[in-house]
C-alpha cells in the first residue's frame, strides 16, 4: 500500500489530517461542529480553487460539493472566509516554509562549495481600490491599490523559505531577512536589493551572494584576479568606468574597494572599507559587459560560472509567472484584506503542493529535472487536480485509481523534446 499511495503520502507528510485539525482549532477557525469538514475544506481550497476554470467562491463551493458530496447554501459556505481562515492559511504557509524549504539533493559540481542556491525577488499584484489604505500603489493613476509578494526560495526545494506581503511602496531590501540561515548558502537577487551594507551583512553571516552591478558603478580596483598575456590594460588603482572602454577581453575579474555605511552612533555615521569581487562577461551582440558583484572567490567560480549561476534567478521569475498564469494569484475578487491575503496564501500552497508531487514523481520514476520541466508539469498538475482532490478525500479509493493517476502524471511530466543543458546543469549541480 505504501508504494502505490506514495502521491497521497507525499501530501499528507506535509499536511496531516491531525495537523490540519489542530491548527484550525488553534486559530479559531473551528469553534463548533459544522457541516463543513475542515480537512475537506482545506484540500478543496488548495486543489480546487487555484486550478479551476474560474477563480470565484461560487466555483469553489461547487467543487467542495463535488468532492465531498456535501451540499451547502452559498451563505453557509462563504461565511467560512473569515480572518480566522486567513490566520490558519498563513500558518500552513509557515509550515510549508519549515518543511519544504531545504533542497532535496546536495549541491554538486562547481556549486558543491555551497549548501543551497537561493533566490530573492518580489512581484506586484494589483488589488481592489478599496484596499488603497492598506496597500497603497506606486502609480495611483494606473492602480490605487497594489501589494508586493516577496519570496525567498531555493532553486532545488519544493517550497519557499520566506513569504512576505506588503504595500507596493514598501522596499524589498528592508523586508529581506538576513541572519544565520544564510551560512553556506548562495543568494541571488536583482538591483532591488542592491546595497553595500546588505552585501557586508550576508558575508558576516557566512553567506554568499551574486548581484548585478549598477551600470554606472565606479568602484576603485584594488587587485586583478586573472592575468592576461600581452599588453593588458592596467586596472589596479583606477576607477572601473575609466578602464571599461579600454578593455577588449571577453571577461575581467578584479577586486574592488567599497565603503559600507554603519548605523549612526552618538549622532555620527561612519563608513568602513570592504573588499568585494567584481567580474564582467562581454555580451558580444551589444559589445558591453554584464557586470556582477560577489563575495565568491576566483578559484570557486570563474566569471563565466558567475554569469551562468546568476541566470538561475530567472527561476523565481518563472515561479511568479506560474503563480499568475496557472494558479491566477493576481485574480483577487474581493475588497476585504483578509480574503485577499487568504487567496494569495492558497495560490502559494497550490504551487507548493504541485512542486511536492513533482519531486515525488521524479524520485519514483528516476527522472531528471531537465526531463521534467516545471512549466510543463504545472499544466499536467492543473489538469489532474480535480481527480487528485476526489481521491484524497475518498478513503475508499482503491490502489488502481491511485496507480492510474500516477501513470498519467509520469507520462505527462516527461518532456519529449530533450534540450541542451541549462545553466545550472552545465555547472554540474
Amino acid at each position: 500500500m505504501a508504494k502505490v499511495n506514495s502521491l497521497k503520502q507525499s501530501l499528507l507528510s506535509c499536511f496531516s489530517e491531525k495537523w490540519i485539525k489542530e491548527t484550525a482549532a488553534a486559530t479559531g477557525l473551528v469553534q463548533r461542529l459544522s457541516k463543513v469538514d475542515i480537512v475537506a475544506f482545506f484540500w478543496t481550497l488548495v486543489l480546487g480553487f487555484g486550478t479551476g476554470s474560474q477563480r470565484s467562491l461560487a466555483e469553489l463551493r461547487r467543487g467542495f460539493h463535488q468532492a465531498t458530496g456535501t451540499a451547502l447554501a452559498p451563505s453557509s459556505f462563504y461565511d467560512r472566509f473569515t480572518p480566522a481562515l486567513c490566520r490558519f492559511l498563513k500558518l500552513t504557509v509557515v509550515q510549508v516554509c519549515a518543511t519544504l524549504a531545504e533542497p532535496t539533493t546536495k549541491m554538486e559540481g562547481k556549486l558543491r562549495a555551497f549548501t543551497d542556491l537561493v533566490v530573492a525577488d518580489a512581484s506586484v499584484i494589483s488589488l481592489h481600490e478599496l484596499l488603497a489604505d492598506k496597500f497603497k500603489a506606486c502609480r495611483t493613476n494606473h492602480s490605487k491599490a497594489a501589494l508586493k509578494l516577496q519570496m525567498v526560495i531555493s532553486v532545488f526545494a519544493a517550497g519557499p523559505r520566506f513569504i512576505q506581503l506588503f504595500s507596493e511602496r514598501g522596499k524589498e531590501l528592508k523586508k529581506l531577512k538576513v541572519g544565520k540561515w544564510l551560512k553556506g548558502r548562495l543568494l541571488l537577487f536583482d538591483l532591488g536589493y542592491y546595497q553595500f551594507s546588505l552585501f557586508e551583512r550576508i558575508a558576516r553571516n557566512g553567506g554568499f551572494f551574486i548581484s548585478r552591478a549598477k551600470t554606472n558603478a565606479n568602484f576603485l580596483v584594488t587587485k586583478v584576479n586573472r592575468k592576461y598575456r600581452g599588453h593588458a590594460v592596467q586596472m589596479v588603482g583606477k576607477k572601473l568606468q575609466d578602464v571599461l572602454p579600454l578593455l577588449k577581453r571577453k571577461t575581467f575579474d578584479v577586486e574592488v574597494e567599497l565603503w559600507v555605511g554603519r548605523r549612526a552612533y552618538g549622532g555620527w555615521k561612519t563608513q568602513v572599507p570592504k573588499t568585494f569581487r567584481v567580474v564582467g562577461v562581454l555580451n558580444e551582440e551589444t559589445g558591453k559587459y554584464h557586470i556582477y558583484i560577489t563575495n565568491i572567490d576566483s578559484p570557486t567560480l570563474s566569471p563565466e560560472d558567475i554569469a551562468r549561476t546568476y541566470a538561475a534567478r530567472w527561476e523565481v521569475e518563472l515561479l511568479f509567472k506560474e503563480l499568475k498564469s496557472q494558479y491566477r494569484i493576481d485574480e483577487l475578487p474581493s475588497s476585504k484584506q483578509h480574503i485577499v491575503e487568504a487567496l494569495i496564501y492558497v495560490a502559494i500552497l497550490t504551487m507548493t503542493v504541485s512542486r511536492l508531487l513533482l519531486q515525488a514523481i521524479r524520485k519514483r520514476a528516476d527522472l531528471s529535472a531537465s526531463r521534467t520541466p516545471v512549466r510543463r508539469w504545472a499544466v499536467s498538475f492543473k489538469t489532474a487536480a480535480s481527480v487528485l482532490l476526489i481521491l484524497l478525500l475518498d478513503h475508499r479509493a482503491n490502489r488502481q485509481r491511485w496507480a492510474d493517476l500516477e501513470k498519467f502524471l509520469r507520462h505527462e511530466a516527461k518532456d519529449p523534446n530533450l534540450k541542451r543543458l541549462g545553466n545550472i546543469e552545465a555547472l554540474g549541480a
